[in-house]
């Protein structure tokens, strides 16, 4: 009897310590995973109806950093799931200030230290006082150093509803986390775009500090450019490099504008809505603009004399200068060659206005941005310097070129001199250009087509005083021998460019793109010889059919279909990976995840140079790529085996004889020699 009592009593226990016990051991309040300390906490003991603040406490070890809410390059922010009772609702994550991380030769956003994320729980009055309620967050976050681990918990805090407001044992970490808050106001400012800056401009100063810019979107800023901080006498602006997918669609865009120590956030309008606004400002500031726009048409106005030195125009100037007739010429032939220039820039100037207006951003030399056109500038310099080489046809048909337009001092000629000189003068930018041409672009239409035609009348003046001061002509050496070895020497600046267009055109396209293009310049190279060689009517239209299918050449490279070697690459599998391993073949495995730094880094320094390009071409040779981006058990297994909590993780198997776990730094002859080695031993097993 006595034994059946104490089963009983034991039996009732069991169901005691079940009922307590499992709640507490479900509804943890903290965390432990791999280098990182996760908790949830609560300002005060009890909740009240109201505001009630909670956090999201961050303990990563030291090296190890977190993320703010826009990571930078790579990373991850923190991510809260709020599971509420009925009466709560949760409010926005107070970000702490962050930190600029810097990490090989990108940059995150992050924290260091501990943080914590503050987030407000409103609760309802219809919660009664005396109600016990379970607060839960279902968690996710990225811890990183070299390697990046994810982690995932729910934690859930059970508090009661009371009229007495305690303060809890954590307090002290939200009054610690005040302190690292920015402003609650928020601050209006406007922003501009040109070609491949961020420029934002604060109606106010700021005190003396280290400011720097965090924006709220990853596809704001160039995160690892320098921030250029400038004060004027009633602003503050910052400079930044645009980022590579910058989307000009975005008509507001948020910043934190913080020196590390305090910060504000800042709502920034495009400065086209805005222009009015600008224009109504108090006189000071007026004065100010109207400067800043004479001093950009000024900067315009040398760099486009300047323009002159460029080696793509000098030649055609210098040949021009060279052939000057000493006789007095009207005034409309005076004025040809800078109208020619000035209406070649005003059409260029029209062209941006018009895609400006149409939602999209141009900068001076838009079309470069064009392989065909970089293409056809290649075709045009190239029979240029030909001409100069006295290869290229002559006669006034071929006016403009060589012996034609260039040579001749009629209205037609001088004005097509200057439509050429502006044509051949697009890719380059001379000094004080680039600012200039920044305010024109995100300027009024009026201001952009001034400080164009400024640029225009600088590039048009050094030629223009020869016809307007004919004295100026005697000092031009006398005619003679020299002017045809000084021609062909005005050649090479002409082919150095072609150099330069074909670096352009390669990193456009494709290496096997700017081999057709060189195909293609030779091809009008043979045309041109071809056409020298004789006089006969059948040599000259073999001679233009070989020139026009020089140039179609690399356009049907262009339109043929890609042969990227990525188009090779596998997605990880473990049953693809053992059969080819059983097949006595190698295998290169790369974990990696987009939120990963390190990966990244690899990938741009050691995954896309040619010597590992050449060694995935081996037949032999396999890339496995495994995207542990989401949530991946498959994944998560295999790095397990190697005793890995996170990515990256490289692994070079030479079938089943050997594997190779890599260092998590790479570099292009570190991986190749691996493969290179597991070939080695594949070849010899076979």
């Amino acid at each position: 009897m006595i034994n059946h009592i104490k089963l009983s009593c034991l039996f009732l226990w069991l169901i005691c310590f079940h009922t307590v016990a499992e709640p507490t051991a479900r509804n943890t309040d903290q965390a432990t995973q791999p280098h990182i300390q996760v908790r949830l906490v609560s300002e005060f003991a009890q909740l009240k109806p109201g505001v009630n603040w909670f956090g999201i406490w961050l303990r990563p070890d030291p090296e190890w950093h977190t993320y703010w809410r826009n990571p930078g390059d790579s990373g991850e922010p923190p991510k809260i799931d709020w599971i509420l009772p009925e009466g709560v609702s949760a409010g926005e994550i107070q970000w702490p200030l962050p930190s600029k991380i810097p990490i090989a030769h990108l940059v995150n956003y992050g924290y260091e230290n501990h943080s914590l994320l503050m987030v407000p729980l409103t609760l309802s009055d219809e919660v009664k006082y005396g109600a016990t309620l379970d607060i839960s967050a279902d968690l996710s976050w990225l811890v990183c150093k070299e390697d990046c681990i994810p982690g995932w918990a729910t934690l859930t805090k059970t508090l009661k509803v009371a009229s007495d407001h305690q303060p809890s044992a954590q307090a002290g970490l939200f009054d610690e986390a005040r302190e690292q808050l920015p402003d609650e106001v928020v601050k209006s400012a406007r922003y501009e775009i040109t070609d491949n800056k961020v420029v934002l401009q604060l109606n106010e100063l700021l005190p003396d500090g280290d400011w720097l810019l965090f924006p709220f979107s990853s596809s704001i800023l160039n995160h690892a450019g320098a921030i250029q901080h400038i004060e004027t006498a009633q602003s503050s602006t910052f400079v930044g490099a645009k980022s590579d997918y910058f989307t000009p669609s975005q008509n507001s865009l948020r910043f934190l504008v913080s020196d590390g120590q305090t910060g504000f956030y800042v709502k920034a309008q495009m400065n086209n809505a805005v222009a009015g606004e600008v224009l109504q400002a108090k006189n000071v500031s007026a004065t100010f603009t109207y400067t800043t726009i004479l001093v950009s048409m000024a900067m315009a106005f040398i760099g486009g004399v300047i323009l002159n030195l460029m080696p793509c125009v000098l030649p055609i100037l210098s040949i021009k200068a060279l052939s000057m007739q000493r006789t007095s010429q009207s005034t409309a032939v005076k004025l040809a060659y800078a109208s020619g220039v000035l209406v070649s820039f005003s059409v260029f100037a029209l062209i941006i206005i018009a895609f400006k207006h149409s939602g999209s951003t141009l900068g001076w030399g838009f079309h470069m941005q064009s392989p065909v056109v970089v293409a056809a500038l290649a075709f045009l310099f190239t029979f240029i310097a030909a001409a100069l080489f006295d290869m290229a046809p002559a006669g006034n048909r071929l006016a403009g070129i060589g012996q034609g337009f260039i040579q001749q001092n009629g209205f037609t000629s001088q004005f097509a001199t200057g439509v050429l000189a502006v044509v051949v003068a697009s890719p380059c930018t001379a000094p004080f250009m680039a600012a200039a041409l920044g305010v024109a672009l995100v300027s009024s239409d009026m201001i952009t087509l001034a400080i164009f035609l400024s640029l225009g009348l600088g590039f048009a003046l050094p030629l223009s005083v020869l016809f307007w001061l004919p004295g100026l002509t005697r000092k031009i050496p006398k005619p003679g021998p020299w002017m045809s070895t000084f021609r062909q020497f005005l050649a090479f600046p002409m082919l150095a460019t072609v150099i330069w267009l074909l670096w352009v055109f390669g990193n456009q396209t494709s290496p096997m793109a700017m081999m057709a293009l060189l195909g293609g310049l030779l091809i009008l190279f043979f045309a041109l010889w071809l056409y020298r060689r004789t006089q006969r009517t059948f040599a000259h239209v073999a001679a233009l059919m070989f020139a026009v299918s020089g140039f179609l050449v690399p356009l049907f490279v262009l339109t043929s279909p890609s042969t990227d070697s990525q188009a090779t690459t596998l997605a990880f599998n473990k049953q693809q990976l053992a059969a080819l391993r059983q097949d006595n073949q190698v295998v290169i495995v790369n974990m990696t995840a987009d939120w990963c730094i390190t990966c990244k880094v690899n990938e741009q320094v050691a995954f896309t140079s040619s010597a590992f390009t050449q060694a995935l071409a081996q037949p032999q040779v396999h890339y496995m790529v495994g995207d542990w981006t989401n949530k991946n058990d498959e994944i998560l297994g295999y790095l397990n085996q190697y005793q890995r909590s996170g990515v990256p993780l490289y692994v070079v198997y030479a079938g089943e004889q050997s594997k190779e776990v890599l260092p998590q730094i790479l570099t292009p002859d570190l991986v190749v020699k691996a493969i290179t080695k597991a070939v080695n031993e594949v070849n010899d097993e076979n």
